[in-house]
């Protein structure tokens, strides 16, 4: 008996000592940065480099959202004159559970590409930004043990669009998919990648035919200890021609290649010096519980900085004292607030400056 158990063990080892679990691929310290180039790509492919913008991600915090224990990472897009000195507007969220790793879908990638097609009216009478905003939720996209080649289900809707007279049929799948590992060369050396593609298929069945409206390909390379490091949209020429009793024109839809750029020089340890009074978004932003608010001020004043509800009811003082001058950031925790819209209002003098932030419990 114990000579089998002893095979079994070493049939065994092998399996329990190479499973990739996706925690390994996360880097784990907060303060990580990664530096990208985001060039456009034409409907044939062409990258577009006069248009191209450069991006910062920054690891911020672990906390509590959606439910899930997140890693937080702040980002930024802007011309590579300016970049390193805009605030940080938007955050990113994914979950490491297991061998899986999860991203919190948002809209956000999507959303350029979204708006063309309901400007054109390719799905007359059914708006998709509102459709994919409504479907925003966590999704294991990265499935690091999965079957190379070999679609998963993420999300699947079936619904209907009426186009007078008749209801159609629609159905939205979201697709992951690993393919085969690749190595790959970037401005920061060599990494071997695990590579990804996720889709998002829309077909429409009329008269029991079904006609494929769009598919988007994200082509997404991650690496142990720095996440994604590569992230390919190709541009497209969506053409429905062949849909019967519907008119619609072709679409030009532009790509995006996300790559590491050296380009981006660290100014840190370079303050630059204030000349205006900033009050930056809240990162992250919507959020659960808690969230984070920057502000800058050029000079030594008394500041305040209070946080309202949509009836314009105080909720709370967050600052109220005598500042001197330099960029501060102060928490707010709305753990026995409700789900909903809220303000904060910065005043210093005779600067007054409101924002909106979103709760979602």
């Amino acid at each position: 008996m114990k000579i089998i158990y002893t095979i079994f063990l070493l049939f065994l080892l092998p399996i329990i000592s190479f499973a990739q679990q996706a925690s390994d691929y996360f880097p784990t310290q907060t303060g990580f940065e990664w530096k990208f180039k985001a060039t456009p790509l034409d409907s044939a492919n062409n990258p577009i480099p006069a248009q191209a913008q450069y991006r910062i991600d920054s690891f911020a915090t672990v906390a509590n959202y959606q439910g899930r224990i997140a890693n937080i990472v702040n980002t930024k897009t802007g011309p590579l004159s300016t970049i390193q000195f805009q605030p940080y507007l938007d955050s990113l969220f994914y979950n490491t559970e297991g061998t899986d790793g999860y991203e919190y879908f948002s809209i956000r990638n999507l959303e350029e590409i979204l708006r063309a097609i309901d400007s054109a009216g390719t799905i007359p009478n059914f708006n998709l930004v509102q459709f994919f905003t409504s479907i925003q939720d966590w999704y294991p996209v990265y499935q690091f043990t999965s079957n190379v080649n070999t679609d998963y289900l993420l999300k699947q809707v079936d619904t209907s669009v009426f186009i007078n007279p008749f209801s159609v049929p629609v159905q939205f799948k979201y697709v992951g998919k690993r393919l085969e590992d690749e190595t790959i060369q970037t401005v920061q050396g060599s990494y071997d990648c695990k590579k990804f593609l996720t889709q998002w298929k829309v077909s429409a069945s009329i008269l029991s035919t079904e006609y494929n409206l769009l598919t988007t390909n994200d082509t997404i390379w991650v690496a142990p200890d720095n996440w994604i490091v590569q992230d390919i949209i190709p541009g497209q020429y969506v053409n429905l021609d062949s849909l019967p009793f519907i008119q619609i024109d072709p679409i030009a839809i532009m790509g995006l290649e996300t790559k590491l750029t050296d380009e981006v020089v660290s100014v840190k340890n370079e303050e630059p010096v204030l000349q205006s009074f900033i009050l930056e978004q809240n990162y992250p932003n919507p959020f659960n519980p808690s969230t984070t608010i920057r502000y800058s001020i050029p000079t030594s004043e008394f500041v305040t900085l209070k946080v309202y509800d949509v009836l314009g009811n105080e909720i709370a003082t967050l600052v109220n004292e005598e500042k001197p001058i330099g960029s501060f950031e102060v928490n707010f925790n709305a753990v026995e607030l409700s789900s909903g819209i809220y303000f904060y209002k910065l005043q210093v003098g005779s600067f007054i400056e409101t924002k909106k932030m979103i709760l979602l419990k």
